[in-house]
């Protein structure tokens, strides 16, 4: 909603780009950052905006227990002088710039927290302030008229949190509200013939995945996972279960969008004919409608979790897919709490989750929370040593043709050894009323654009 912002922004690209900072540099064998602060930006309550301030906020960020910024290697954050940050780190942090743009590292003032350090309110930088918030519910906003940068059109807006999409797509159809977003798929029809309205198809960073146990057998053999994955018709699944809206996803990022993304990576386009060949070769038969080894079904149990309506459905069609090749597959469609104590607990085959790979952060340091044997997000057992090795290089270089290097080589690996399998890009649904315009929201972060909106 345009609060809060942090030292750096990421573009549409992906790219980072300074937002509170004027200057920045490195020393003391790149483990000492000095972010010199703009002289122009102004809080929330007047103020300017000090270093006190982004100390207050970084240490915050890096502190707290559940943050994804809490495991940095990060020792110190100081106040060099009144308008510079110094920020040390045990060992050289390339991707720190990245890491800053995420949600935690937004700057606040102190005054924002209590006498017991707890944060009660959001004094902030951002094109928009803080009105009222109602937890759960419902949170306004009026514009900043001393924003350092454009101030908005919008006086003020309110953020309703509406849990079902087709409640929320009745409240825009009956003007109650201006933008709706992540609508149902089977909308956009609707909402791109109903005068009135307008229908927006905006990219999004999510991508739904499948995960592996690559500790469990059958799926402890890489041939097997390869096979999963050709027999897979993505197109399909876009076409039926997302109605269109969205497209295939087969590797970590898209060329297009992010310049991390490596060429001529091994990818697995729909090849029901490999599939089978590499499930032969790896010992399964057919035998019927399933495969066997060694007496044993070629059976396989895939989890997901109902809070993301069209997983449960993308499974079901993968159970399709899969079963033409000889997987006898099993769905167990649970809370996310059920799935996530099993992943945990490595009491899983695979998983089929939504995540995304283009802003945590939105650095190719990334693939750190997806393929480290011991950083990965996922609870994925797999290890790979020259993945991991890989990897610690990479955070600590600078360079950046030697890190390309070195990301593009993780990338060749980890789509060969696939723990991790791509099935779609999201394609959000998203509407307004037609009275609505510059609404554009960026596709890798969680920004609406709202300072660029008019109504």
């Amino acid at each position: 909603m345009g609060v809060l912002e942090g030292l750096f922004g990421v573009d549409s690209n992906g790219a980072v780009q300074p937002k509170l900072v004027s200057d920045w540099s490195r020393s003391d064998g790149d483990t000492r950052w000095e972010f010199t602060l703009r002289d122009d930006v102004t809080l929330h309550d007047g103020s300017a905006l000090g270093a006190d301030a982004v100390v207050f906020s970084l240490e915050r960020a890096f502190s707290t227990s559940g943050s994804r910024l809490s495991g940095l290697p990060i020792d110190a954050v100081e106040a060099a002088d009144d308008r510079t940050v110094a920020v040390t780190t045990s060992e050289p942090l390339a991707s720190l710039p990245g890491q800053l743009t995420r949600p935690p590292a937004g700057i606040i003032s102190p005054d924002s927290a209590n006498g017991d350090g707890e944060v009660e309110s959001a004094i902030a930088t951002g094109p928009f302030q803080v009105d009222s918030w109602q937890p759960d519910s419902q949170l306004a906003v009026t514009k900043h008229d001393g924003y350092h940068g454009t101030v908005p059109t919008l006086e003020r807006a309110v953020l309703e949190r509406v849990q079902d999409p087709q409640t929320r797509m009745l409240k825009l159809q009956n003007d109650e509200l201006a933008l709706a977003t992540n609508l149902p798929s089977s909308e956009a029809s609707t909402l791109g013939h109903e005068s009135g309205l307008t229908l927006h198809r905006n990219e999004g960073p999510g991508t739904q995945i499948l995960v592996f146990n690559t500790d469990r057998q059958p799926l402890s053999d890489r041939r097997v996972r390869q096979a999963m994955l050709y027999a897979i018709d993505r197109n399909a699944i876009v076409d039926s279960v997302l109605e269109g809206i969205g497209s295939p996803a087969h590797a970590p990022w898209d060329s297009e969008r992010i310049d991390w993304s490596a060429d001529d990576l091994q990818t697995y386009e729909h090849d029901a004919e490999q599939a089978a060949t590499l499930l032969s070769e790896a010992g399964w038969e057919q035998d019927g409608d399933v495969r066997r080894k060694d007496g044993q079904d070629l059976q396989i149990t895939l989890w997901t979790y109902n809070d993301r309506p069209t997983l449960s459905d993308v499974v079901t069609v993968l159970q399709s897919q899969l079963g033409t090749v000889g997987f006898d597959i099993e769905v167990r469609v649970t809370e996310w709490g059920a799935l996530n104590e099993a992943k945990q607990n490595g009491d899983f085959d695979v998983f089929a989750g939504f995540w995304t790979f283009y802003r945590s952060p939105p650095d190719p340091d990334t693939l750190t929370n997806f393929y480290h044997s011991e950083q990965n997000i996922l609870d994925s057992p797999y290890q790979n040593a020259e993945v991991d090795e890989l990897l610690e290089s990479g955070r600590t270089t600078f360079d950046e043709s030697e890190r390309a290097e070195m990301y593009n080589e993780v990338q060749e690996i980890v789509m060969t050894d696939v723990p991790v399998g791509f099935l779609t890009r999201q394609t959000k649904v998203n509407g307004t009323q037609s009275s609505v315009t510059g609404y554009d929201p960026n596709p890798i972060t969680f920004d609406q654009g709202l300072q660029d909106i008019s109504r």
